[in-house]
């Protein structure tokens, strides 16, 4: 198991009455505290095979001096040239991906999923080369932002397998993404807008509330296709840290017809759209939105230009753009740095009053 080891924390760790536990160092990588029933040992872990070297007994040798021999071990007698030549790329990926499943998101680990899941490559991960990767994410798909994205995806996987020692360094750690790519700037006319929303309000289903929901309200497409009707509150939606992208419990106001379109979704009884078959968040996607530029005859737009499309049409409105923060739920923006530690102001009758006022003039556009 891992533990923050400090002097306090190895003292008071109990030993074992049979057997042995270890500890492992969330600072150091590869070094911990083995128990027995009889000591305390600082340990090393290094090699292909998981070998342990032991560095001391405690109280003999401190934890500040244990920690400091094991970062001179490692840096010195770790043999990651061995260890390439016998760990598989395979069986260090399944690793790798267990490890996702543990800590991150389904969404998240679906999306590595693509580019991991089909570029393979076969023996050692120490014999992978950065040429033989960006040849093989060009193979598999000839979209700019899909490289990107399979390259990024790679990126993070070599460095963890650093950080796990199966690598001495990230093969493509001085490489750039092969695609220079801007930022959308896609944003929906209010004439669009006006559009979209007259088709998804009279043509009700899953996917076209959905839509309704994400331009009313501004919010991320996972947090309203997943949404709980227990996170419905009044006049609120109540997102908790484990469903936002910043990882910060949300709790922001709706206008009043996206109030009356959540007050006719029938709904599962858990999930907002899931059904009475299937009680589960809307999923199908890539249909749903290519079927709805197709009965709009809108230019293309992806379910995130909607977020944008909501905070122009603020600006437009005059709300300030602290108060836009606060409703899209921005990690940094005009409120940071030792403003934000000390301002714990929640902004919520300020963003009602702004909302009120978007409500109504999306009421205006559509009558």
């Amino acid at each position: 198991m891992k533990l923050h080891l400090t002097d306090l924390a190895v003292k008071k760790l109990e030993l074992p009455t049979e057997g042995q536990v270890t500890y492992w160092d969330e600072v150091t990588p590869g070094f911990g505290l083995r128990l027995s029933a009889r000591a305390k040992s600082y340990v090393v872990m290094y090699g292909a095979k998981r070998q342990l070297k032991t560095l001391g007994r405690y109280p003999e040798l401190s934890l500040q001096d244990a920690r400091k021999q094991a970062r001179i071990f490692l840096a010195t007698y770790l043999t990651i040239p061995d260890a390439q030549a016998q760990i598989e790329y395979e069986a260090v990926l399944t690793e790798y991906l267990a490890d996702c499943r543990k800590r991150l998101r389904t969404s998240t680990v679906n999306g590595y999923g693509l580019y991991l899941g089909h570029i393979r490559f076969k023996g050692a991960i120490g014999d992978i080369k950065p040429a033989g990767v960006m040849a093989a994410i060009g193979r598999y798909t000839d979209k700019r932002s899909s490289q990107n994205y399979a390259f990024t995806t790679f990126k993070v996987f070599f460095s963890w397998a650093v950080r796990r020692q199966y690598l001495q360094s990230n093969p493509l750690a001085a490489l750039k993404r092969p695609n220079v790519t801007s930022s959308r700037e896609r944003v929906l006319t209010e004439s669009e807008a006006c559009q979209l929303l007259r088709h998804t309000l009279s043509n009700r289903n899953r996917f076209n509330d959905i839509v309704s929901l994400l331009l009313l309200t501004g919010q991320r497409k996972s947090e309203i296709s997943d949404l709980r009707w227990s996170e419905v509150d009044g006049d609120m939606l109540n997102f908790p840290a484990s469903r936002t992208k910043n990882k910060r419990a949300h709790r922001v106001p709706v206008c009043a017809m996206a109030l009356d379109l959540l007050g006719t979704i029938p709904g599962g009884l858990t999930f907002v759209f899931g059904t009475s078959d299937c009680d589960a968040p809307f999923n199908g996607w890539n249909r749903a939105q290519l079927r709805l530029l197709a009965e709009t005859g809108l230019q293309h737009f992806t379910l995130h230009d909607l977020r944008r499309t909501f905070a122009t049409m603020h600006a437009k409105l005059g709300t300030p753009v602290h108060v836009t923060e606060r409703l899209l739920n921005h990690a940094s923006g005009t409120v940071s740095g030792v403003a934000a530690v000390y301002n714990r102001h929640s902004y919520t009758e300020e963003m009602r009053a702004a909302t009120v006022r978007f409500g109504q003039a999306v009421a205006d556009l559509l009558l």
